[in-house]
């Protein structure tokens, strides 16, 4: 019997710039100017900051609202007062990438359930809204990450540059990960 196992990666590269990595699409979340260079699919600019110039053989830069494809990943763009959350739909998992400041102006019931939430915490985040997901796993970074962990029950979280798991190995209680 074959059992199929996509690893995802998400890893940080400084000032709120995330790389995120399956097995066949590589995505860069808001490409700061100070980030090293790299190969990425599609970038992802969830603001109007974000040097795609960092970015090497990208065949796409979302930059607004819409449904785009790229190698097989459905990502959706949802407007929200100015910035931009993104919908990343697979075969198994539905993930979310989104600034906290964004989630505030947005109703729950209109961006959905998610396995994966991905939050730039830039402000407070509504640990509501999150639960409301009813995620498997959050991955918190930015200004505010480590009190998004603690106000998700998850107070001395550690730190780390990258994390990994198995999409068809997601845990069943929520576990948050952070990101620095």
């Amino acid at each position: 019997m074959y059992v199929r196992i996509v690893f995802v990666d998400i890893q940080i590269l400084g000032e709120g710039s995330l790389k995120i990595k399956s097995k066949k699409t590589t995505l860069a979340i808001d490409p700061a100017t100070t980030i090293q260079k790299f190969d990425a699919d599609a970038v992802l600019l969830t603001g109007k900051e974000g040097d795609i110039n960092r970015i090497t053989n990208c065949r796409v830069v979302i930059t607004g609202p819409g449904e785009y494809e790229v190698s097989g990943l459905k990502i959706v763009g949802i407007k929200s007062d100015g910035d931009l959350i993104f919908s990343l739909i697979s075969e198994n998992v539905r993930a979310l990438v989104a600034k906290a400041s964004s989630l505030k102006q947005i109703s729950t019931e209109k961006i959905g359930d998610y396995q994966i939430v991905v939050i730039n915490a830039d402000t407070e985040v509504s640990e509501s809204a999150i639960t409301a997901m009813e995620p498997s796993i959050v991955v918190v970074y930015g200004l505010k990450a480590k009190e998004t962990a603690k106000a998700l029950g998850k107070e001395g979280t550690a730190v780390s540059s990258k994390v990994s798991f198995a999409e068809d190995k997601l845990p069943e209680e929520t576990q948050v990960m952070v990101l620095g």
